[in-house]
């Protein structure tokens, strides 16, 4: 196998050139001027963070608060004959036990959704604490309420709860499975060509079943709610992603008008798609504090996470790909299997496999099977993470069998257009992040056999993986003000959930209004600002921008009714821009933005922004791509496999703020290290219990399984998407297992096809003393 030097000559000097063009036709001018765009800056919320001055959910303590604590049930399926609060009553400081028999009435909403229906908030439509039914082991059949924490909690293990249980069904099969209306921003079954044909045809065939396991978020801020209820106002407090869906729902579920509930949630100490659907501790806090008549806050501890919200789905991926002599792909098949619960919920573990690569014949399904468990949640590349621990398995599978770099062999099968729908891309520029990444990590020095690298009893390796995640706009609202001193404050209900969105909207706030960034203040997280949907698919960056330049167009267009008797009285809006603090013509009159309201004697100016995306049409296929190059190494006796050194070079389009970008990309990288290595949530079949649900059982990693992890950036602009940027937040953990997969196969010989990789997986039974 052979990565020639010619081919490293060729991508620089692709690199070079295509970073001197600019894109053509219409595009968001500040996707490729300078300024505070791209510029390398720290996190304004640094300071605040790191000093404790950041109140998070569970730090809200309003007068009279009480304490909740949910009690979970026993069994998968059934329901409640009995309950026996007596004793959890008479204990101390309690105030009250909500069963289904004394809970106000919820109305039933729908549960959350993908981009191709209506978006809820709710993570399921089941009645809660509104029928005797169970539904899942775990689900909260009773929730305590006392003065205190440590009172709840001891309360709550005295609620006696007796059960009818029916048979449950827990276990993914074929038997079962069934094909979903539709999967997350995916159809579920696509069929171009003649995959029979391509495989039948093909010089090379490789054919692989792989599987992932159960998967949990484990943020580093736990689920916590506190509702407060004055007369019919509700107020809620959250660790909620998506602020104004959780004020539709509860406005829906309690009867209320929108007006009536404020939902704030300006920070969130982590979220990976877990805190984007409200689960029913949610509504259950809120029902709480009416039966109580007093403010009560729920905070789920870690074990109740594990069984009150839901995590990844396990997969199953059964890979068939065919290539000719030169490793073209002739055929690319990939069935993909998951779980869902009543609420449909399709992880479209397919996504790779139908956009990454160009093939004549590709057939692709997803299926899903019903199961008793907790809804599956998004969570971090949602679908396409272990589906592309499957193709990128597959494809260094290919390259092995065809004797073919894995790299090159990547690069043979580059697209011109999208594989499936024949769409020009709206920019792709993942040969370049290829050939980054391999010179950044010096893929050409990799060995050509397996087992031929060793330093003492560490046998090392080396292996290579695309990544590839959806790249979408959403629908947002900004409220953006002008204050009389020349400040400028940003009001939105999307929140900061750890990845430095206020960092990035500030600085491009601030180029596009011609601001330092010290005036511009932006606050989030308050579902009173306008109608926003949620901040998940990578899109914050993207949508947000687009709702402040439309705002920036109306604060022009509202400052220019007030521009009589100034240089720019007569211009149309076009004719102006925004820069040095206020309004100038092209011919270099106009006004700051203070002596415009000092002279119009106004002490502010309002306006509402919306997103919008005036250069994007569906005639495009828009994502953003990637490449890992990791290094491991493996102990020879014990099977312990570490990650020692790692390389990623990604295409997002412009990288607006490079600082929380590459610590974006990091943090997936990270999660993807633990996803291959030790993550896995143990559920038993047989009852429908999480065997190690809690911190402490699960094995997570830690400083001492991450080497540094060397970030680069093509940073090319897309012409079509605003800033020229796309979203990258998912991005950095797709593709993440296989590499490390691939690695270990260059350094043992062993092809592991199932996660996590643990000891056990790389020995033979005949292997052991």
């Amino acid at each position: 196998m052979t990565f020639t030097s010619r081919s490293f000559a060729l991508g620089t000097r692709a690199l070079g050139k295509v970073a001197r063009l600019l894109p053509d036709g219409r595009h968001d001018p500040l996707s490729t001027e300078p300024g505070e765009v791209g510029r390398d800056v720290d996190r304004l919320d640094g300071p605040a963070k790191v000093s404790g001055g950041i109140r998070y959910t569970a730090d809200r303590v309003p007068a009279r608060l009480t304490y909740a604590v949910a009690v979970p049930s026993t069994i998968a399926r059934g329901r409640v004959t009995a309950i026996d609060a007596s004793r959890a009553l008479a204990a101390p400081g309690v105030v009250l036990v909500m069963t289904h028999e004394n809970a106000p009435p919820m109305k039933r909403t729908g549960a959350y959704s993908t981009l191709r229906a209506p978006v809820g908030a709710a993570a399921m439509s089941l009645p809660i604490l509104n029928t005797d039914e169970v539904f899942w082991h775990g689900q909260p059949v009773a929730v305590v309420v006392a003065e205190a924490q440590e009172q709840a909690e001891h309360a709550a293990r005295l609620v006696e709860v007796r059960y009818e249980e029916r048979p449950a069904v827990l276990a993914m099969s074929d038997e079962a499975a069934y094909t979903p209306a539709h999967a997350v921003l995916e159809e579920s079954r696509t069929v171009t060509g003649n995959a029979h044909k391509g495989l039948a045809q093909a010089a090379v065939t490789v054919r692989g079943v792989y599987t992932t396991p159960p998967e949990y978020h484990n943020a580093l801020e736990p689920h916590a709610t506190v509702a407060m209820w004055d007369g019919g106002d509700l107020t809620v407090h959250d660790t909620s992603q998506y602020p104004y869906g959780v004020k539709e729902m509860l406005a829906r579920k309690f009867g209320l008008s929108l007006d009536r509930v404020h939902v704030l949630a300006p920070y969130i100490g982590g979220g990976f798609g877990g805190k984007t659907p409200a689960w029913p501790h949610v509504a259950l806090t809120v029902a709480a504090a009416k039966l109580a008549g007093r403010p009560v806050k729920l905070a789920l501890s870690r074990t109740q996470t594990y069984l009150m919200t839901g995590g990844r789905a396990p997969t199953r991926s059964s890979v068939a790909l065919g290539a000719d002599e030169r490793g073209r792909l002739t055929a690319v098949v990939h069935d993909a299997l998951a779980t869902c619960t009543t609420d449909e919920f399709a992880e479209a573990a397919i996504v790779a496999s139908r956009h990454l690569y160009a093939c004549p014949n590709i057939a692709v399904h997803q299926r899903v099977v019903r199961v008793d468990r907790i809804q599956n949640a998004f969570f971090r590349g949602p679908g396409v993470t272990p589906g592309s621990f499957a193709l990128e398995s597959a494809m260094d599978e290919l390259a092995w069998e065809l004797g073919i770099d894995p790299l090159e062999l990547r690069l043979r099968n580059e697209p011109e257009r999208d594989p499936v729908s024949g769409r020009r891309f709206t920019s792709r520029h993942l040969r370049e992040a290829y050939l980054l990444g391999a010179e950044t990590f010096g893929w050409r020095d990799r060995a050509p056999l397996p087992r031929a690298t060793r330093d003492g009893h560490w046998l090392v390796g080396q292996g290579m993986a695309a990544a590839i995640n959806p790249d979408a706009v959403l629908i947002a609202a900004v409220r953006l003000r002008l204050s009389a001193d020349g400040t400028i404050t940003i009001h939105s209900s999307t929140n900061e959930l750890g990845a430095g969105t206020s960092t990035a909207q500030t600085q491009a706030a601030a180029q596009r209004l011609g601001v330092p960034m010290d005036k511009i203040r932006f606050l989030h997280g308050d579902s009173d600002v306008a109608r926003t949907r949620i901040p998940g698919a990578s899109a914050a960056t993207t949508t947000l921008a687009s709702a402040i330049w439309n705002a920036r167009d109306q604060l022009v267009g509202e400052l220019l009714r007030h521009a009589e008797g100034t240089p720019l009285a007569g211009r149309r809006a076009s004719e102006i821009e925004t820069r040095d603090e206020g309004l100038f013509g092209t011919d270099g009159r106009g006004e700051t933005y203070r002596h415009l309201l000092e002279r119009a004697g106004l002490d502010h100016v309002e306006v509402t922004g919306k997103s919008a995306v005036p250069y994007q049409t569906i005639k495009r296929a828009t994502s953003t791509y990637g490449a890992h190059f990791a290094e491991v190494r493996v102990d020879e006796d014990t099977g312990e496999v570490r990650v020692s050194r790692w390389a990623g070079a990604f295409d997002g389009g412009r990288i607006v703020s490079p600082r929380q970008a590459a610590s974006q990309m990091r943090g997936g990288i990270i999660q993807g290290i633990g996803m291959a290595l030790m993550e896995e949530t143990l559920l038993d079949e047989r009852s429908g219990r999480i065997v190690n649900a809690s911190l402490a059982d699960q094995h997570i990693p830690t400083h001492a399984d991450i080497p540094d992890i060397d970030v680069r950036f093509v940073d090319l602009p897309d012409p079509q998407t605003p800033l020229g940027a796309k979203g990258i937040g998912e991005l950095g953990i797709v593709g993440v297992a296989a590499a490390i997969a691939n690695a270990v196969h260059h350094a043992t010989g062993r092809r592991v096809r199932t996660l996590p990789i643990t000891p056990d997986k790389l020995f033979d039974r005949t292997d052991l003393p």
